[in-house]
């Protein structure tokens, strides 16, 4: 399937640019990259729904003034935690203060598809629009779906994305991820919005996604970080005609990976994308990996390696121009 746009925003707030950032200042107030991007303020909007609308916005910004027009447009939003800088305060006011009301905008900002319907509205999108929660695997849910919504011919294009937002306390924040030493990269936490938009345009693209699996079987932490098992998996999705098989190879490993042998994927022919220092560990990195990746890596066919905490795998088979 043809990606036709791709943008990324991490943890620096800084569109399609690897910047350093520290994840003792996080988060970050958005609201600069909302007037850079949007052009004006947002009102009555919190923190989850303000990165949400910038990356999506600015992946559709790397397309022609009214692509969407006369389309039939689906938004697939994928967020491990969601909102939980505004269902927090919402939670404690109700539940915790002998009851009580939230504000109008607090109960809002509050609502799972909150995000994924303000950015509807601005972008004047009538159709699907979704929010996909599968903890780390969900950006591959809401990717896997929006093809099978654009192979159905249910829609012609999507805007696929994932977003999570950095949420203090950073003890806090591993533990709503479950990172321990063992199951995951030691690498700080960190927040992104990062957006595809798809269709089957087959003159303006950038890439295309070539498969979306979820492997067939629950392994265990030392077998998920094992290099030949991911490499078995990564070949058997890589289509056999030539033109493929010539391409240069990258392997870009999920956070959940520990231990990749730089060395062993070098005598394979792949080099390993470590995209994570740029974006931090958030249960949407792969979102952002993947983005980076058809935009930064030219002539190039790659495979996003990812598995939940429980051993559940999935895998993005991508390639570009």
């Amino acid at each position: 399937m043809p990606v036709i746009a791709a943008s990324y925003i991490g943890p620096s707030l800084t569109p399609n640019r690897d910047a350093l950032w520290e994840e003792s200042k996080l988060p970050l107030n958005p609201d600069d990259l909302v007037n850079e991007i949007m052009g004006q303020p947002m009102r009555r909007a919190g923190r989850f729904i303000k990165m949400v609308c910038c990356g999506g916005i600015a992946c559709l910004q790397k397309v022609s003034l009214g692509y969407l027009k006369g389309k039939k447009v689906g938004i697939f939003l994928s967020t491990g935690l969601g909102n939980v800088d505004e269902i927090m305060p919402f939670i404690t006011q109700v539940f915790k203060h002998g009851g009580g009301f939230p504000s109008p905008n607090q109960f809002a900002n509050s609502v799972s598809n909150a995000a994924a319907f303000v950015l509807a509205r601005i972008c004047e999108v009538t159709g699907t629009v979704l929010t996909i929660s599968q903890e780390e695997l969900s950006f591959e849910s809401a990717l896997w779906l929006a093809l099978s919504y654009l192979e159905s011919g249910e829609i012609e294009l999507a805007l696929v994305g994932g977003c999570d937002i950095f949420t203090p306390t950073v003890e806090e924040y591993r533990e709503r991820v479950n990172l321990t030493p063992e199951n995951s990269h030691s690498m700080p936490m960190g927040e992104g919005s990062s957006w595809l938009l798809l269709g089957k345009d087959k003159e303006n693209y950038i890439g295309n996604i070539l498969a979306v699996d979820f492997g067939n079987k629950i392994i265990s932490p030392e077998e998920f970080s094992a290099s030949e098992n991911i490499l078995s998996q990564s070949e058997k999705l890589i289509p056999a005609d030539s033109a493929w098989q010539k391409k240069k190879r990258f392997l870009l490993p999920g956070f959940r990976l520990n231990k990749i042998d730089s060395d062993f994927w070098k005598l394979k022919g792949w080099e390993v994308d470590d995209y994570l220092p740029y974006c931090g560990i958030h249960s949407t990195a792969a979102a952002f990996g993947i983005a980076r990746a058809l935009r930064e890596i030219p002539a190039a066919l790659f495979v996003h390696y990812n598995c939940h905490a429980s051993g559940k795998q999935a895998l993005v088979v991508a390639s570009t121009k």
